[in-house]
């Protein structure tokens, strides 16, 4: 058995207003030399543990231990103090600052009370040359990719000493060859005897990765087994206490007429103020009723400015766009949604959801007629969707996928001719994965155009009777979705190795 870095015995985390038991009486632990990834549906606790494990929230009752020794982790500076980093979800870095001021800020040297810039960049460049990531210290993080954006966070962790490294949804926003890049990278720190905790949603990816796999629901430890123990349907099985399907999908392809056309882009640009550069470089492209239409990309490549746009949330420098013919350009989103759109963003605190709001107030906020009796209207939105919460309860207290799945629920509830969704299933479990996919089909079925915009290349290949890849803020290739697609294609083209 190798050796524990750290463990919990007891644990539990009660929150009182919302009277959610996020973690019931957990007893486990995490091994140096080892890979032990934390799997479970929305709402199991797996992020609640992890923010216990950093300091970012105090459990109710029961024990932490580091090393055999009993601990307090009010607060993520003593979690560093004790050997434990945390790469999160969204990414803590400052595009401004170079790669070694990133990773040295807030523990900065220093020579005669001033930074001493050149010692620390040459530690940052000798950890990154020991770990032969393809890396220099002096490039700023605005110029990277996503990827290597997550190296940068390693790089945070390793610079701090860290032994006990947690991997929270690491491959949310990465390419499949990212994804590799990655877990070769975590291999690699696994033979340097750190203790890695890893978190994701994706089973395939768990079975690639872990030595051990942990295995929550509801709040409870269902069990820990030997990853050569289980396979897909077994894991599968374990996470949501039943066996899952993957929907059907049938294929259109591209055979489809002008008078399908819901949206047309015609020569679409968008420059920001003070750059010669476009965000978005001619993007032209037709959605149809009874369509999927899928775009997919890297991070910083144009998929964030073509869903502002679409969204109504940002204007355009040059080109077109149509709605049935009827020009919308640079209609905001107000008055996009009065002529059909339906909008489920990426980012679902900040765009898609009111966090101080309750449930029903964020499921109502397009049906304003319904305000008098919006827990009538809301109680059939929360059953058909499975989401985890009351009606009185307030958003910013639910898990992120039960708050995505009340998004998705408003915004197919509200559609009336297409709708645009933006990485839909982001961080969500398998079942609410699954069904997610159903409704979105089911859209189709009923002659919705439907434009997926998702950093999942899966998702993308699953659901889309086209695909268009973007790279640069272009178009650079399309595919008939109803063919035999290879995703290790695909992601070369949105990495810009194929033109």
């Amino acid at each position: 058995m190798a050796d524990t870095a750290i463990s919990v015995e007891h644990l539990s985390k009660w929150y009182k207003t919302e009277s959610i038991m996020a973690n019931d009486d957990l007893t486990l632990s995490f091994h140096r030399g080892e890979i032990t990834c934390i799997a479970g549906e929305n709402g199991a606790g797996k992020s609640t543990l992890m923010k216990i494990l950093f300091g970012m929230t105090t459990p109710t009752s029961g024990k932490i231990f580091v090393d055999g020794k009993e601990v307090q982790i009010p607060h993520p500076l003593v979690a560093q103090s004790l050997g434990i980093g945390m790469v999160h979800q969204k990414f803590k870095l400052f595009n401004d600052l170079t790669i070694s001021e990133n990773v040295a800020l807030g523990v900065e040297k220093k020579k005669h009370f001033l930074l001493d810039k050149k010692t620390i960049r040459k530690e940052v460049q000798q950890l990154i040359d020991d770990h032969s990531f393809k890396l220099n210290a002096d490039d700023k993080i605005k110029n990277l990719g996503t990827g290597e954006k997550q190296l940068v966070e390693i790089l945070k962790m390793l610079y701090r000493k860290a032994e006990i490294l947690i991997f929270d949804e690491p491959t949310a926003v990465l390419t499949e060859s990212e994804t590799q890049s990655l877990f070769n990278t975590v291999r690699e720190l696994k033979e340097a005897n750190k203790c890695i905790i890893l978190i994701t949603h994706k089973v395939e990816e768990i079975l690639a990765i872990s030595d051990t796999i942990s295995v929550m629901r509801k709040g409870k430890l269902i069990g820990t087994y030997e990853r050569s123990h289980l396979d897909e349907k077994k894991l599968s099985d374990l996470i949501m206490g039943e066996h899952v399907d993957q929907v059907k999908v049938h294929k259109v392809g591209n055979n489809f007429s002008e008078e399908d056309r819901v949206i047309k882009f015609e020569d679409v640009t968008v420059y920001r103020k003070h750059q010669a550069k476009p965000l978005l470089d001619h993007i032209s492209f037709n959605a149809h009723r009874g369509e999927i239409l899928g775009f997919c990309g890297v991070s910083g490549n144009g998929m964030g400015i073509l869903e502002a746009i679409l969204g109504g949330m940002l204007p355009i420098s040059s080109g077109h766009i149509y709605l049935n013919n009827s020009e919308i350009t640079n209609l905001t989103s107000d008055k996009l949604r009065k002529k059909g759109l339906a909008f489920v963003p990426a980012d679902r605190y900040q765009y898609g959801s009111a966090a101080d709001g309750t449930l029903s107030e964020n499921l109502i906020i397009n049906h304003k007629n319904h305000l008098k009796e919006r827990n009538e209207f809301s109680y059939p939105l929360i059953e058909q969707f499975d989401i985890d919460g009351t009606v009185d309860q307030k958003m910013k207290t639910l898990s992120g996928g039960n708050i995505q799945k009340a998004i998705v629920a408003r915004e197919i509830e509200n559609m009336k001719s297409y709708i645009v969704l933006s990485n839909p299933t982001w961080g969500m479990d398998l079942a609410a994965t699954a069904y997610i996919h159903s409704q979105i089909i089911n859209l189709k079925r009923k002659g919705a155009s439907v434009i997926l915009l998702s950093s999942n290349v899966d998702e993308v290949l699953l659901l889309s009777d086209k695909i268009n890849v973007l790279n640069n803020g272009r178009i650079v290739k399309s595919f008939d979705g109803s063919k035999h697609l290879d995703k290790l294609i695909i992601g070369e083209y949105m990495l810009g190795k194929k033109v």
